[in-house]
C-alpha cells in the first residue's frame, strides 16, 4: 500500500514542479530562478499563491468527498453535488450583498466563517434526508435539486444588489485559483490543517461505518455523533474552499472514487492520505492547462473541472443504476 502512496507522491511532486516551472509569456521554463527580479516578484506575488490555493483545495475538496460518501454510504456524494457548496455560495452572496449594504468591510475570515455555515446548514440537511431516503440516485437528485433552488434564491438576491457587489460576486462565482495573496496563506493553512486533522481523528469509526449502523454501532461507534463531527469537518473544508475560490465542483465526487478503484483498500488512513494527494495532484493539473490554454483563453477553474469530471460523474451514475 505504502508504495502505492510513493507513487501518488512522485505524480504529486512531478505536477508541482512542472506547474510551478511552466513559463509564462516568452519567459524560459523556471524563469524565476534567474537573476531577474521582476521574474521572481512574479513568481512569489502570482505562482506560489496559485499553486499554494490549488493544492489546498484538491486536498480540501477530495478528503470532503470521501467523508460524505462513507457517511451516507453513497459513492456518488460530494459537496458539490449534494448542494454543500450551493449552501456556501448562497451565504457568501448573503455576506457580499450585505456588506455591501451596510458599509461593512469584509474580512477574509468573515467570507470564510460564512461560507462554513452555508455548507454546514445543507450538510445537516443532507444528512437528515440521507437518513429517510436510502436510493443512491434520489439522494443525488434531491441534492441536486437544493442547489436549483440555492442558486434561484442567490439570483434574487443579486437582482437587489449594486452593481459593484454584483460584478465581484459573479467574478468570485466563476472560480478562480488566482484570488490568494501572500498575506491570505497563514490563514488559509490554519484553518485546512484544523480540517485535515479532524478528519484523520476520525478514521476509526468511518473503517466501521463501512460496515453499516448496525454492525458500526456494536463495535463500540456512536453513529451519530460520529455523522455530527464529519459533517462538521466536510463543512469546514468545503467552505474554506469555497471562500477563497469560489464553488469548485466534481473534485469532491470523482477523486475519491478513482482512488477506491486504484487502492482497492477500505482502510481511511489510507484513503483519507490517497485521496488528498490524488486531489492535489488534479487541482495542480488544471492550474496547468489554465497556463497552456492562456494565450488562447482564459478558463474559470469551475468550468475547466466540469469539463473534467462530468463524463466520470456519468460514468458512476449509470454504473451505479446497473449495479441497482
Amino acid at each position: 500500500m505504502w508504495k502505492k502512496h510513493i507513487v501518488s507522491l512522485i505524480l504529486f511532486l512531478v505536477i508541482t514542479l512542472v506547474t510551478i516551472g511552466f513559463p509564462h509569456g516568452d519567459d524560459a521554463w523556471f524563469s524565476f530562478l534567474s537573476a531577474d527580479e521582476q521574474a521572481w516578484q512574479l513568481f512569489v506575488i502570482y505562482r506560489i499563491p496559485e499553486v499554494f490555493i490549488a493544492i489546498i483545495a484538491g486536498f480540501a475538496l477530495s478528503i470532503a468527498g470521501l467523508l460524505l460518501q462513507t457517511t451516507l454510504n453513497n459513492p456518488l456524494a460530494g459537496p458539490s453535488i449534494l448542494g454543500l457548496t450551493a449552501g456556501s455560495h448562497l451565504m457568501v452572496a448573503l455576506t457580499i450583498m450585505g456588506s455591501s449594504v451596510l458599509g461593512l468591510e469584509i474580512l477574509d475570515l468573515g467570507i470564510t466563517i460564512s461560507a462554513t455555515i452555508g455548507a454546514l446548514i445543507f450538510g445537516l440537511l443532507i444528512l437528515v434526508i440521507a437518513a429517510r431516503i436510502r436510493s443512491m440516485v434520489s439522494l443525488l437528485l434531491v441534492g441536486m435539486m437544493l442547489g436549483t433552488f440555492v442558486s434561484a434564491i442567490t439570483n434574487i438576491i443579486l437582482m437587489k444588489a449594486d452593481a459593484n457587489s454584483v460584478k465581484a460576486f459573479s467574478i468570485w462565482g466563476m472560480g478562480s485559483l488566482q484570488q490568494v495573496s501572500v498575506d491570505q496563506i497563514p490563514l488559509i493553512s490554519l484553518l485546512f490543517l484544523v480540517g485535515i486533522g479532524l478528519a484523520f481523528l476520525v478514521t476509526k469509526p468511518l473503517n466501521a461505518l463501512i460496515l453499516g449502523e448496525k454492525p458500526a454501532a456494536i463495535l463500540g461507534v456512536k453513529v451519530k455523533q460520529t455523522r455530527w463531527k464529519i459533517i462538521f469537518v466536510v463543512s469546514l473544508l468545503a467552505g474554506l474552499v469555497t471562500a477563497f475560490c469560489g464553488p469548485i465542483g466534481f473534485v469532491g465526487l470523482i477523486v475519491p472514487n478513482l482512488v477506491r478503484m486504484f487502492y482497492k483498500t477500505a482502510k481511511h488512513g489510507h484513503l483519507l492520505l490517497a485521496s488528498g494527494l490524488i486531489g492535489a495532484s488534479v487541482m495542480v493539473f488544471c492550474v496547468l492547462l489554465i497556463r497552456i490554454f492562456e494565450p488562447i483563453m482564459v478558463l474559470p477553474i469551475n468550468s475547466l473541472t466540469a469539463l473534467l469530471g462530468a463524463p466520470i460523474v456519468l460514468f458512476l451514475l449509470l454504473k451505479n443504476i446497473r449495479n441497482a
